[in-house]
């Protein structure tokens, strides 16, 4: 039986930094879309705005790949069983 491979912090923080990336991209959409809106909101609003939806991006992406590592290195077979065909 093979060794499960180790927890790597540098995949997590990388996935971090690409959510952040998809995050920055969701809040410049944000940005354009509330402009073109009649909405009146003050700068601190969605500055703080964005920078929830930069941060929420960041932590999916890493909880996403965590997950992903964790159930790699899970020793249940549940876990590494590939479906096929239909569930009946």
């Amino acid at each position: 039986m093979s060794q499960p491979p180790e927890f790597n912090g540098f995949k997590v923080l990388w996935s971090a930094f690409i959510g952040a990336g998809i995050g920055l991209v969701l809040a410049f959409f944000l940005e354009t879309f509330i402009r073109n809106t009649p909405a009146d909101l003050s700068n601190n609003r969605l500055t703080y705005l964005y920078g929830v939806v930069v941060a929420s991006a960041a932590l999916f992406g890493s909880s996403i790949e965590s997950m992903r590592q964790l159930q790699e290195a899970s020793p249940e077979k549940e876990y590494h069983h590939k479906q096929r065909g239909r569930r009946k």
